[in-house]
């Protein structure tokens, strides 16, 4: 993978500043200084890169479905040769994607903001579902030749990311001792599975 270019890198650094920003209040309530001083630069220099926060939040949605989508194909280029059958692969696949992604209460947090702009706000709700349809297209990929018909695999591609998605919100809003989030997941990686075979 090639060296980022320094607009690159700047960009990547005040977008995770928007992330700790997000941690820390809502959207609404952050400002373009707010975020330029979370990520230690003028906000002279956020205008620079973006025209308004809200360019940063629609980078921030691309930056994190690349982040992940690599993270991902690198762990995937690890398990070449280490494929010990498809339930083995498929289970590894749902832990990759529970651990990482689902069960990251920070990355939850930040995305049930999300949720709520882009219930108003065409360009965000536009981008979410251009990164939606991504991961449903990943999913589609995984378990599409295991299943066989397109029209069934996509269905369960589409229900797969809503109860991924539904899981991370309820692994924030709901009390660990009243809602066994891991556990539940567990349970529904075992009948896909079982689905799939």
């Amino acid at each position: 993978m090639g060296r980022k270019s320094v607009e690159q890198e700047r960009k990547i650094q005040i977008v995770q500043a928007l992330h700790r920003c997000l941690l820390k209040k809502p959207f609404n309530e952050t400002s373009v200084k707010d975020i330029a001083a979370e990520a230690g630069v003028n906000h002279g220099v956020l205008h620079y890169y973006f025209k308004n926060k809200e360019e940063v939040l629609l980078f921030y949605i691309d930056y994190i479905i690349t982040l992940y989508k690599s993270e991902y194909n690198e762990w995937l280029t690890t398990r070449d040769g280490a494929i010990t059958g498809d339930r083995k692969f498929l289970s590894d696949i749902f832990s990759f994607m529970t651990d990482r992604i689902t069960l990251n209460k920070n990355l939850s947090k930040v995305f049930i903001e999300i949720w709520g702009i882009a219930s108003y706000n065409k360009k965000v709700r536009v981008k979410l579902q251009k990164a939606y349809q991504e991961l449903i297209n990943v999913v589609n990929g995984i378990i599409g030749n295991k299943i066989g018909d397109s029209e069934v695999t996509n269905r369960m591609s589409q229900a797969l990311i809503a109860y991924f998605e539904g899981m991370s919100l309820f692994s924030v809003i709901m009390q660990p001792k009243d809602f066994h989030t891991a556990d539940i997941l567990s349970w529904i990686k075992d009948r896909v599975i079982e689905m799939t075979q």
